[in-house]
């Protein structure tokens, strides 16, 4: 099956499927009930019309044209970076769909949508969405909140039937969030490895948990396959799988992962 057949078609199974875009990017379909979780399906961000940011180049191609998915539901995005959440694909997306996000991200990204799409997100705060039960979990880009204490960067909690995932967009291990995660049986959890550092962050690049760090998580929290995403589209803001894989081996040998290609799907 296509990615684009996974967008866009109705499925008849009653499995859960899953598919890769490159980046923090998935689809989550079940049935005829499709969600997209940060989607970056453009060049946004190095094109001189978006955000002519000349270093973040994307080393592929958009797997899907954001104009052909006929058939979203749901739009979540953890906060408002460009690369989670891509004003130029959520304005392209040719179907109805709602959006959800914190209103933080999105009083301060450039998409332009109707405010009658939109539905904002709080912490701890279940939506159901068909049969899918999404928990916004607090995300920090070194800081959780903005500088009036509304949630900015989340993290989803997805339940449906007996399936947990965790999708991590952005965001570093802050004090107590061990506690909160080991509370969970993570059927997939999927977290950034591209980490952080003096130099990308001396050029304004903010980081992300690395990938010891991910794998020292593991060693801690009751996780089933572990998916590292975050790593693949720009040169510049990248990391070797590879690297992950060895840690994971020092610190949680017999902890399951997958690394994903774009446009591979997985099913449950």
């Amino acid at each position: 099956m296509k990615i684009i057949d996974l967008a866009n078609k109705t499925l008849n199974q009653n499995s859960l499927k899953i598919g890769f875009l490159g980046q923090s990017g998935y689809i989550l379909k079940k049935n005829n009930f499709t969600i997209l979780i940060d989607p970056y399906l453009s060049d946004y961000i190095e094109n001189p019309n978006g955000s002519n940011d000349q270093k973040m180049k994307r080393k592929f191609p958009p797997v899907i044209n954001p104009s052909e998915l006929t058939s979203i539901n749901a739009v979540l995005c953890t906060h408002n970076h460009p690369d989670h959440m891509d004003p130029w694909t959520i304005e392209k997306i040719n179907s109805s769909f709602k959006l959800y996000c914190s209103k933080t991200a999105f009083d301060t990204n450039p998409v332009d949508i109707n405010l009658e799409q939109v539905v904002f997100l709080k912490w701890g705060k279940t939506i159901k969405l068909n049969s899918f039960y999404i928990t916004p979990f607090p995300a920090a880009h070194y800081h959780k909140a903005d500088n009036n204490g509304n949630p900015d960067c989340l993290s989803f909690v997805v339940k449906i039937d007996d399936i947990t995932l965790f999708f991590w967009g952005d965001g570093i291990i802050y004090d107590g969030l061990i506690n909160e995660l080991i509370k969970f049986k993570f059927n997939i959890f999927f977290a950034p490895i591209n980490g952080r550092d003096w130099f990308r962050e001396n050029q304004g690049i903010i980081g992300n948990l690395n990938s010891r760090e991910l794998a020292e998580l593991c060693s801690r929290l009751n996780i089933k396959i572990v998916i590292p995403n975050h790593f693949d589209m720009f040169e510049s803001n990248g990391e070797q799988s590879a690297h992950f894989i060895n840690y994971l081996n020092q610190f949680a040998p017999n902890q399951k992962t997958k690394i994903l290609t774009q446009g591979e799907i997985i099913e449950l």
